[in-house]
């Protein structure tokens, strides 16, 4: 089997081509402006003749596609660039997957939520309603992906781990240097090890998979108990971490309060459940030392 990763060179690009290593996949990786030995062909997604050229000349058997414009406040500000990366960069891909019959896996968001309180956890037969400009691109893209005729939508959820930068590994960096930080208490979700998603999109190709699967994992909680946690796990000064709420962080996006998915589908689907946080950082701490 032959994988195009497009967006390889990232934190679920880099554990995506280990993975399928280990499984003796062919995988071939692209990247926007971070050249790596493992991701080396140069692609950016809102030429749709350049990402036309690169997936036929290497003609997959699936494409992951994980590049994204995934600064939520940015995209606000910069909404041209985040339509033309998340939105109609996916209906490139898209396009380019349905021209060589590739079976497409893009990852999605949970943000494609409103998030209250009483809805959560939601569940894919849910309706969307993205909060934010940054969601509105990232669901465009979803419906853009169907172009493909095989295709996939995979919606994952504060993606963490090593091997790319993600809001864990800055948490960690503030407290291993003996940083206070502030982190909200009233934003919910349930955090996605990149590893096991890595794993999923994998696992979602060979079994010839289709439709939209929800991919985070097992526990919903606030980015403060996220944060703590984590700290616990790797021995670093939990009180350094105080609670604040959204409104005092000043976000430039609106969030959703509880954007927590329920993604026992996916979980019976490819017969593996997603690590919770303090499973997850235990396994990212061997890694992190």
């Amino acid at each position: 089997m032959q994988i195009l990763v497009v967006g390889g060179s990232g934190l679920v690009g880099t554990h995506l081509r280990t993975l399928a290593h280990e499984r003796g996949i062919d995988v071939d990786a692209t990247y926007r402006t971070d050249e790596s030995t493992a991701a080396d062909i140069q692609l950016d997604v809102r030429s749709a003749e350049r990402t036309h050229e690169v997936v036929t000349d290497i003609d997959p058997d699936a494409i992951v596609h994980a590049a994204a414009f995934h600064a939520v406040d940015d995209c606000e500000t910069e909404r041209d660039r985040a339509w033309a990366v998340n939105a109609q960069g996916t209906r490139n891909v898209a396009a380019a997957a349905d021209a060589v019959d590739a079976h497409l896996v893009t990852l999605s968001t949970d943000y494609v939520f409103g998030g209250e309180h009483s809805r959560a956890p939601y569940v894919e037969s849910d309706p969307v309603n993205p909060v934010n400009f940054y969601a509105e691109t990232k669901y465009a893209g979803e419906v853009a992906t169907r172009i493909a005729d095989r295709s996939t939508v995979l919606r994952p959820s504060v993606v963490y781990g090593t091997g790319g930068a993600n809001f864990a590994t800055w948490a960690l960096g503030e407290l291993e240097a003996g940083e206070e930080i502030g982190i909200v208490d009233d934003q919910t979700a349930a955090p996605t090890y990149a590893p096991d998603l890595a794993r999923a999109c994998l696992d979602v190709v060979e079994k010839g998979l289709t439709g939209t699967y929800h991919a985070t994992g097992r526990v919903g909680l606030s980015r403060y108990e996220f944060t703590t946690t984590m700290a616990e796990v790797f021995d670093l000064d939990t009180g350094l971490v105080s609670p604040i709420s959204t409104e005092e962080l000043g976000q430039e996006a609106p969030r959703p309060t509880d954007s927590t998915l329920d993604s026992s589908r996916l979980y019976d689907a490819i017969d593996y459940r997603f690590r919770g946080p303090r499973e997850g950082f235990e396994a990212m701490r061997s890694e992190w030392e």
